[in-house]
């Protein structure tokens, strides 16, 4: 399965290029850890779906937090994103230490926001 290389996500073999950022795909991703070998991650509280975790992420973004998803319903390659939105697959995110606190808060008002 090839992968956006910028956005990480998984596509079936007939895609070539992320429809999100306009990247060729490639065949496999070198792990996180590899990409910012001198940071260390950690994960925030699970949540109950990928949709839920890209509009965190997308939030994270604009305020400048590195940030990457961990699909807990399996999937390729690293258990990153795939390209799918399944229905009950819960899903983290992992930030750097250093913004464990911040993100921690984000993603919990904006899941307060959706009760």
């Amino acid at each position: 399965m090839p992968f956006c290389p910028n956005c990480r996500f998984e596509y079936v073999p007939e895609i070539t290029a992320c429809p999100d950022c306009g990247a060729n795909l490639v065949e496999s991703l070198p792990a996180i850890t590899e990409l910012a070998p001198d940071v260390e991650w950690t994960k925030l509280q699970p949540l109950p779906g990928m949709i839920y975790a890209k509009m965190v992420t997308e939030v994270l973004d604009e305020r400048g937090i590195p940030n990457y998803i961990q699909s807990l319903f399996g999937s390729g390659g690293l258990g990153v994103v795939t390209g799918g939105d399944f229905a009950g697959a819960d899903a983290r995110i992992w930030v750097p230490v250093s913004f464990q606190d911040e993100a921690q808060r984000v993603q919990d008002e904006m899941m307060k926001e959706g009760e």
